[in-house]
């Protein structure tokens, strides 16, 4: 999100909102309290390194419940106040697209279907085990009970980061060329799986 902050922050007022606990735990419980919520919301800010402002809904989530509930969404607001582009799990090159649709009509109007919801796994699984660290081991027992493998793979990911990130915590959509060239070798890699298991099964 520094990224897409980076290239459109003069053109676009960028907003965090602080509303849950995501993954709670020993070292991160629920808020109990307003000031609990807002003294967590400035280690977040400052550990983070934000370079926009941080709002903090308040204890109830009004304002995260009037915007749907879920656990990272970005909206796009046009210049008339409404939404243009709902991205149902944050993913920055979906939202660059919007953007720059967005500017194009003149920053009104509904942008790219309105919607981005297909749930984008790698940008969480690269950077999503700071979130979790802070709360264990509730936080990595909850989201395994949850989601079998997913906490392991988070912690995973987060291991590679050096080699993923610039996959996939990248700000602009793949072109459409390296886009093809991974599915070509995602597909070999997975072909060759299956020769491997079959000849493995029949000798």
């Amino acid at each position: 999100m520094k990224q897409l902050h980076a290239e459109w922050g003069e053109r676009v007022r960028f907003v965090d909102i602080a509303a849950r606990q995501a993954h709670p735990g020993p070292g991160a419980p629920p808020y109990r309290s307003y000031q609990e919520k807002m003294q967590d919301a400035v280690r977040y800010e400052r550990d983070e390194e934000l370079p926009w402002p941080l709002l903090v809904d308040d204890l109830e989530g009004t304002v995260h419940q009037a915007y749907g509930g879920l656990a990272d969404p970005t909206y796009l607001i046009d210049i008339d106040g409404r939404v243009s582009f709902y991205n149902m799990w944050t993913y920055v090159p979906a939202l660059h697209q919007a953007l720059e649709a967005l500017e194009a009509q003149g920053w009104r109007g509904v942008v790219n279907g309105g919607i981005h919801c297909v749930p984008q796994l790698l940008p969480a699984l690269t950077a999503g085990w700071r979130g979790l660290e802070r709360g264990l081991p509730q936080s990595y027992t909850d989201l395994e009970k949850a989601s079998p493998g997913a906490a392991t793979l988070t912690w995973l990911g987060y291991q590679l980061r050096p080699v993923l990130a610039p996959l996939t915590q990248r700000s602009r959509p793949l072109p459409s060329a390296l886009k093809a060239g991974l599915g070509v070798g995602v597909a070999a890699l997975a072909a060759f799986a299956v020769v491997r298991a079959l000849r493995d099964r029949s000798s």
